[in-house]
């Protein structure tokens, strides 16, 4: 019998030699961190191994189609430390001391699973409106597969929504949405967007409006959007 087993250590390892970059758009910062691990293929490869499901429960409001396992992925709390600590430090000493290695320990392999020739109708999100928690996009298609990326918006000229709830092209509230947002429409303005590169991770926080830059003819066929998501 043959019986695939993983060494969490060796296929999430981070590349020493990664390089760190950051862009502003408006008042959002995003850190862009390239060849973030030393063996992205053995990342993508477990992507594409594990099922990707429809379960809204693993989906949550979630589009895309998602992989969510349990493996160990705390080796990667010292990464998170220090980008964190070093370019959200005022997230970073909002929290206890140790939070980002204790998110780290919880989290879950989540990789978010995308075509693009059905998009729904979505204005761009936040992931969380706390102000003070940080999202992490790992690409994980290929040089070849690539396209868009991740894009950041106003609304109403600011980077948060005021309240929550179901979100209209303008602030009045008469005209709905009624296509996948991507470029400036109506009150939603598009300020910068983050290309997708093989192994490139992207940082930001979770408050700011933002959404996968895709259009409808990127993903599709047998090609996916493989994007390795962290909430931390």
């Amino acid at each position: 019998m043959d019986k695939n087993v993983i060494d969490e250590d060796e296929v999430f390892a981070v590349n020493p030699d990664w390089s760190i970059s950051v862009q502003k758009f408006n008042d959002v910062k995003v850190v862009i961190v390239d060849d973030f691990y030393k063996d992205p293929w053995a990342v993508r490869k477990l992507a594409l191994d594990i099922p990707a499901s429809y379960n809204k429960r693993i989906r949550g409001g979630n589009p895309a189609l998602r992989v969510n396992a349990f493996y160990e992925l705390s080796n990667l709390g010292w990464a998170f430390d220090q980008l964190i600590s070093t370019y959200f430090d005022d997230v970073y000493y909002e929290h206890p001391l140790g939070w980002v290695q204790e998110s780290l320990m919880r989290a879950t392999f989540m990789v978010n699973v995308m075509q693009t020739d059905n998009l729904p109708p979505i204005a761009p999100h936040q992931d969380n409106p706390s102000k003070i928690n940080i999202a992490s996009t790992i690409y994980l298609n290929t040089p070849n597969e690539c396209a868009g990326g991740t894009s950041f918006y106003t609304y109403n000229d600011k980077t948060t929504y005021d309240e929550p709830g179901n979100k209209t092209l303008d602030v009045a509230g008469k005209h709905p949405i009624t296509q996948y947002i991507t470029d400036s429409i109506g009150d939603f303005k598009m300020i910068g967007m983050v290309p997708m590169i093989f192994n490139r991770m992207v940082l930001y926080n979770q408050s700011k409006l933002h959404t996968a830059y895709v259009k409808p003819e990127m993903f599709t066929g047998n090609l996916y959007r493989l994007n390795q998501q962290f909430f931390i």
